[in-house]
C-alpha cells in the first residue's frame, strides 16, 4: 500500500497543519463513534467520513482511497439492506461488522494520514506553539515514530523468516506466534526505550526553549478546514 508522502522523502511540508490534523481527529472520532443514522447526524457523519477520502486523494494515495471507500459502501449496504433483510444472529453479526467500519475506520484512516504525513519535528514545533505540556508532548511525539518503526521491524521479522525458508510453510498457530509474535514484542521494549531516549537527547525534556528548522503555520486549506469542523461540531452539539 502506497504510503502518504511527508516531509522525509519530498522535502516539503505536510499537506495540513499538525494542529489542525489534531482537531480533525478529534472531531470525526466524535461524529463517527457517537453520531445517529438519521436526520442531520447522519449528515454530520457522511461529511466527516469524506475527510480522510479527500486527504488520500490530495496526497495521490488512490489505492488507499479506493479501498477505504469501498469498504464505506459496503457498510452502507449492510446498513440499508442486509440488515432489514436479515434477522437472528445472522442480523446481529451484520450490526457488528457494519458499525465497526462505519464508526471506527474514519478516525483510524484519519490518524494513519497524519502520521505518516506528519513529522516528529512538526508535530513538536506545533505543540509548542500552542504552549501544550512537554508531559503530552513526549509521550505523543514517541508515539508518532512507534507504530512506524514497528511496522518496519515486522517486515524485517517477514524477510528474514524467507531468507530461513519458514514463511512457506504450513505452521500451526504456535510456531506462527513463535516466529513472528515473539520477536514483534520483545522488539516493542526495545524500541520504545531506544525512542524515549532519542526523544531526550534531542532535548524535549530541557528547560531551555528548542530551536526549529522545520516550517509550520496555518494556511488557507487549514483555515477552510478549522471552519468546516467548527461548523460540524456546533451542529452535532446543537441537534
Amino acid at each position: 500500500m502506497q504510503a502518504v508522502i511527508s516531509f522525509k522523502e519530498s522535502g516539503g511540508r505536510a499537506t495540513l497543519d499538525p494542529r489542525t490534523s489534531i482537531l480533525s481527529i478529534f472531531v470525526i472520532s466524535m461524529v463517527m463513534i457517537g453520531g445517529g443514522l438519521s436526520g442531520v447526524e447522519y449528515w454530520l457523519r457522511l461529511f466527516c467520513c469524506l475527510i480522510p477520502f479527500v486527504f488520500l486523494v490530495t496526497v495521490h494515495n488512490y489505492q488507499f482511497a479506493a479501498i477505504y471507500l469501498g469498504l464505506y459502501l459496503f457498510s452502507a449496504v449492510i446498513e440499508g439492506a442486509v440488515i432489514q433483510l436479515t434477522s437472528g444472529g445472522w442480523n446481529l453479526l451484520f450490526v457488528i461488522v457494519a458499525g465497526i467500519i462505519s464508526r471506527f475506520l474514519a478516525p483510524m484512516v484519519m490518524g494513519y494520514c497524519v502520521m505518516q504525513s506528519t513529522t516528529v519535528s512538526e508535530f513538536v514545533t506545533a505543540m509548542e506553539r500552542i504552549h501544550v505540556p512537554q508531559v503530552i508532548t513526549i509521550p505523543l511525539s514517541v508515539m508518532f515514530r512507534f507504530f512506524p518503526t514497528i511496522s518496519e521491524e515486522n517486515k524485517a521479522v517477514s524477510e528474514a523468516m524467507r531468507m530461513r525458508q519458514i514463511s512457506g510453510k504450513k505452521q500451526s498457530l504456535i510456531k506462527k506466534m513463535e516466529y513472528e509474535l515473539v520477536p514483534v514484542m520483545m522488539s516493542t521494549v526495545r524500541i520504545a526505550d531506544e525512542l524515549s531516549q532519542a526523544s531526550l537527547t534531542k532535548g524535549l525534556g530541557g528547560d531551555i526553549k528548542r530551536t526549529h528548522i522545520c516550517e509550520v503555520g496555518l494556511r488557507i486549506r487549514d483555515y477552510v478546514l478549522m471552519l468546516f469542523l467548527l461548523v460540524v461540531t456546533v451542529l452535532f452539539v446543537v441537534y
